[in-house]
């Protein structure tokens, strides 16, 4: 029967904490016992392959390995590993670091090659070494949180050697994060949301962390979004760079209750990027030839380097603003173009239309989802084409009874506050000297009038004769 020897670490920020050490059977390897590692356990958990008899000195010799120093997150897992039939196998002591996805082993003989795998579910990364020494890269690794297989394998004096260790993630099932999602928005902001597991007790807490590189420390999310009951459900981040490279994202959680399964992901940032709507939106009609040319220039970039004509894909969205027909959420029929540009037919003057414009990547490295749509851009006329003469009429008839309305305001104040002499003076005249001289005159013939004497009048009688006959 084939035994391994399990160790767990258990470890502060800078030293262990504690350890322990057990032999168990091939047949105990599925036992519920196995999978029972403290919340507060992490780093590498090694098996070895013994034989009965020397399972005793294996056990003094793993004592020595008890020290850890705790640089990433914590992962709940432990790790199995077996070898191939041959008892004489060169490759002993396979051992992973999860959060580097490095193994590293030994050899009792000199082997200058050896082929490393890391299998995922149905995904399987390869890849040639010359060392005793292997690393997955970010943008070859897969996610691990639902369990993974590694593989050595190495031909001596032909004859081929493998070793094995199956990364088993530790935790109540439902406890992980559900519906992880990050998307990027202005150029540079990031947003990551998920839900807490559906068995997650109460009092989970949940932290994020992402990672550039292997080579690099995780970083966690520098400012949380919290629900009502203050759980993590949330991160923000500002100033993303190098979103054309892929990220590591890890988000683990504690309880006091039980273990919490972690979750990861690989992202390629720029797949997640919604893009901004193209600039410089122009409309130019001919009436003449019934259409219209729209003209526009690529959405803004912080990683495209050079020009950008050839890498977008465009959807035009033209509406007659009465109708208001094609709805943008469902817009099938709108035509799409990869250049800069669209010729509007079936123009018509006497109609009022509204455009906009949205991008996606078509061949460079940019998202295949459609960004946001252009503010409306409206031209035309509006329908009717007498609306135009009704609205100068209208303009005209608002402004004669707006000036109307306020010179009876400033009457009416005038009339209450203010005098019409003071406000309209009389204007001084030049002094008029014949004028005088006239009026002199007048006067002297009146007084020499009124000083003569009074006239005498004599009567006269009449007497009239009449002839009778």
């Amino acid at each position: 029967m084939r035994y391994y020897a399990m160790i767990k670490y258990c470890c502060s920020s800078t030293t262990a904490s504690g350890s322990s050490i057990s032999i168990i059977s091939e047949a105990q390897t599925q036992d519920a016992k196995v999978n029972e590692i403290p919340a507060f356990c992490k780093e590498e958990v090694s098996f070895l392959s013994i034989s009965k008899d020397k399972r005793m000195a294996a056990t003094l010799g793993l004592i020595s390995m008890l020290c850890c120093v705790m640089l990433f997150p914590r992962l709940h897992a432990v790790i199995l590993y077996t070898e191939s039939n041959s008892s004489s196998s060169p490759i002993a002591n396979l051992t992973l670091n999860p959060e580097k996805l490095k193994l590293t082993w030994d050899s009792s003989v000199t082997v200058t090659e050896y082929t490393c795998s890391m299998k995922a579910g149905k995904r399987v990364v390869r890849k040639t070494v010359y060392n005793k020494t292997c690393m997955f890269s970010i943008s070859q690794a897969k996610p691990i949180h639902k369990g993974a297989l590694f593989q050595v394998q190495a031909t001596y004096n032909n004859t081929f050697y493998s070793g094995e260790g199956r990364f088993i993630p530790q935790g109540m099932n439902g406890t992980s994060v559900e519906n992880f999602s990050c998307v990027i928005y202005n150029i540079s902001f990031m947003n990551c949301t998920w839900e807490a597991g559906r068995n997650a007790p109460e009092d989970t807490q949940y932290f994020l962390f992402w990672q550039y590189s292997k080579e690099e420390d995780e970083q966690e999310c520098p400012h949380y979004v919290r629900d009502a009951p203050g759980r993590h459900i949330a991160c923000s981040f500002q100033d993303v760079k190098d979103i054309k490279n892929t990220v590591y994202f890890l988000v683990n959680g504690s309880s006091n209750e039980s273990e919490i399964q972690f979750y990861d992901e690989y992202i390629a940032l720029y797949e997640i990027e919604k893009l901004t709507p193209p600039l410089n939106i122009t409309v130019s009609c001919s009436e003449d030839r019934a259409e219209c040319i729209v003209q526009w220039k690529w959405p803004q970039l912080s990683h495209l380097e050079g020009n950008g004509d050839g890498c977008f894909e465009y959807q035009i969205d033209i509406q007659n603003k009465k109708t208001n027909a094609n709805p943008k959420e469902s817009c099938n029929e709108c035509p799409t173009v990869t250049e800069t540009s669209y010729t509007f037919q079936n123009y018509n003057g006497e109609k009022k239309y509204s455009l906009q414009i949205r991008a996606k990547g078509d061949t460079c490295r940019i998202s295949q989802n459609w960004g946001e749509w252009s503010e409306p851009i409206e031209f035309g006329t509006d329908g009717n084409p007498d609306d135009a003469v009704l609205t100068y009429e209208t303009v005209l008839l608002l402004i004669a009874l707006g000036t109307i309305l306020v010179a009876l305001v400033i009457f009416f104040l005038c009339k209450r506050y203010c005098s019409l002499k003071k406000l309209f003076s009389p204007v001084p005249q030049p002094k008029n000297k014949f004028g005088e001289l006239f009026q002199i005159s007048d006067k002297n013939i009146q007084r020499e009038w009124m000083d003569l004497p009074p006239t005498k009048y004599e009567t006269e009688e009449i007497t009239t004769v009449e002839e009778i006959k």
